[in-house]
């Protein structure tokens, strides 16, 4: 007999290595992660989301603007940062999707700006006391008459690969 399972399983094998052979290119562009270096992370707004005159303490939302001009889409599982008003160290900040399955993250689609939004608690010190009081006194101008800067690291993924991103930026 012409078709004994022997030559079935050997014509199904050489059959699964020519399609691998032939989509392999295919394969590596999706494998392949996407540029880190020309992803952009941005620091786009800072605003007031809370004071606590009990404690002094105040809660800033910052804005992050990521354009991702690359072919290939990506996300985020961390991003980490050190926040700066005139030139002091404010505090720092955690921004964590790594309980979220990888299709819940934010998305950085191709040619597109996502914003990620990330919440920190600014606590009194001797460090940042004129920043604290400078806050409280008048809140709408004094956000804007502070020179902003982060400086961190987010964790870029695609479908197989996790790259690590550094970023600075002043607002």
């Amino acid at each position: 007999m012409f078709l004994s399972k022997r030559r079935i399983v050997l014509f199904g094998v050489i059959g699964a290595l020519v399609i691998t052979i032939i989509l392999l290119p295919r394969i590596q562009y999706f494998v392949n992660a996407p540029d880190v270096n020309v992803i952009d992370f941005n620091l786009a707004a800072v605003n007031i989301s809370n004071i606590s005159n009990n404690t002094n303490n105040i809660e800033l939302s910052l804005l992050f603007d990521v354009y991702n001009p690359s072919d290939k889409s990506a996300t985020t599982s961390k991003v980490e940062y050190d926040l700066f008003g005139d030139n002091k160290l404010l505090g720092h900040g955690v921004l964590s999707y790594e309980d979220i399955p990888l299709n819940g993250r934010p998305q950085f689609s191709p040619g597109q700006t996502t914003t990620l939004k990330s919440d920190i608690i600014l606590q009194p010190s001797d460090m940042n006391r004129d920043i604290i009081e400078k806050l409280i006194s008048n809140s709408s101008d004094s956000v804007n008459s502070i020179r902003w800067n982060v400086n961190g690291s987010s964790q870029i993924e695609s479908a197989f690969v996790i790259l690590e991103k550094d970023f600075s930026d002043v607002l």
